[in-house]
């Protein structure tokens, strides 16, 4: 069965780099289970899953792997996001995955994610008290499922898949997880500055801001590369797009980070003492812990991708505000993608989320954004406001 093939039994669309694993998977796959009863038992001991949910799991995973269609699907998503590492930058972004017959679709990710999790559990033994937040996210959203839809299962698996994939882990106030940078931006170095630019064509507003509203564009940005230079449309260390073009010297500037640069992501809890400081720490222990975990992970850059990181928030904060002070000190990536006082993350009622609203009605368009902090400077990050 070639490729083509093999994609008509997904009803998703595949990330595009799984066409150049798929040859390597097929070498190697030798028809084991997806998820055996054996990791079944050791990912329902060690989340704490009722009984009833236990012996859901196990239902669930002999129905899949009874199943051959699901189960070869089952066994190339979890090469691909486990074996291959590939879970924080793929487009598996669905709950609808396949179907095999007795399962819901909620079940069939969870599944997979039992099984991304029992390989840590069985294979990589993190430290405990490391692992325990991948544990209680598994039997959170298990048990989410089991309230809302009246069956065991998984929610947002997605998400979940870099929980249990055996990569995130919570340091102090931050979750990391091992990715590779992904988008239509590229950032350059001479070995002390850093320039973002987009590689494309995007619509600027008058605030700096990209954005996909044609009419609210004052200039675009463009991107020129030779043997010699890059001409480009710089973005300032705030995320703001300047319409005119600069000329980069490739004798003195390169490559720091684009499609495929080795990083380490982060999401970012609620609740927690979000400040400079505390994260200072929590990159600390990370880049330390990863070091060993895992020795191939050469990350060049700490990011992450939020709401929290908008430009436009200077226009809702007190400049003192930890949220601000944060942002100062990293380097912002606009982009296209806009919220309102809708946001999902924002709590209802709150002021800032009435003060973004009140904004949004005047016509300012907060955009979701990427951050980034360059490894070696982790250390100092947030110490020029202080």
């Amino acid at each position: 069965m070639n490729y083509f093939e093999f994609k008509k039994r997904f009803n998703f669309e595949l990330p595009s780099y799984a066409e150049e694993l798929y040859a390597s998977f097929t070498a190697e796959y030798d028809g084991s289970p997806v998820l055996s009863e054996r990791e079944a038992l050791a990912v329902a001991e060690a989340t704490g899953l009722p009984e009833d949910g236990k012996n859901e799991l196990l239902r669930c995973a002999h129905a899949m792997n009874s199943n051959g269609n699901a189960r070869i699907c089952g066994a190339f998503i979890k090469y691909i996001t486990v074996k291959k590492r590939k879970p924080w930058q793929n487009q598996i972004y669905t709950e609808d995955l396949f179907n095999a017959e007795g399962l819901e679709k909620e079940q069939v990710g969870w599944v997979i994610v039992a099984a991304a999790l029992a390989d840590t559990i069985i294979n990589k033994k993190p430290p405990e008290e490391l692992n325990r937040e991948n544990l209680n996210a598994f039997r959170g959203y298990s048990r989410s499922c089991y309230e809302k839809k009246g069956y065991w299962g998984i929610l947002e698996w997605s998400w979940n898949m870099l929980c249990a994939g055996g990569c995130m882990f919570l340091f102090g106030v931050l979750k990391f997880v091992p990715g590779e940078f992904g988008s239509d931006f590229k950032v350059i170095t001479d070995g002390k500055r850093y320039v973002s630019f987009a590689c494309g064509e995007h619509c600027i507003d008058k605030d700096g801001a990209l954005t996909n509203d044609i009419s609210a564009s004052v200039g675009k940005t463009s991107y020129t590369e030779n043997d010699d230079e890059y001409i480009v449309n710089v973005i300032d260390k705030r995320g703001v797009a300047d319409t005119g073009t600069t000329r980069f010297s490739k004798a003195k500037w390169h490559d720091f980070l684009g499609n495929g640069t080795g990083t380490l992501n982060i999401h970012i809890p609620s609740g927690i003492e979000y400040t400079p400081e505390k994260m200072r720490e929590a990159f600390k222990t990370a880049i330390d812990f990863y070091k060993d975990f895992y020795p191939s992970l050469k990350p060049a850059a700490i990011v992450g991708y939020s709401w929290i990181f908008a430009p436009q928030l200077e226009k809702v904060l007190d400049s003192g505000s930890n949220i601000l002070r944060v942002n100062r000190s990293a380097y912002i990536i606009p982009t296209k993608g806009e919220y309102g006082a809708d946001c999902r993350f924002l709590r209802e009622g709150s002021g800032l989320q009435k003060r973004i609203k009140e904004q949004s009605e005047n016509g300012v368009r907060f955009h979701y954004s990427v951050m980034f902090i360059p490894i070696n400077e982790t250390e100092t990050f947030g110490t020029e406001a202080e």
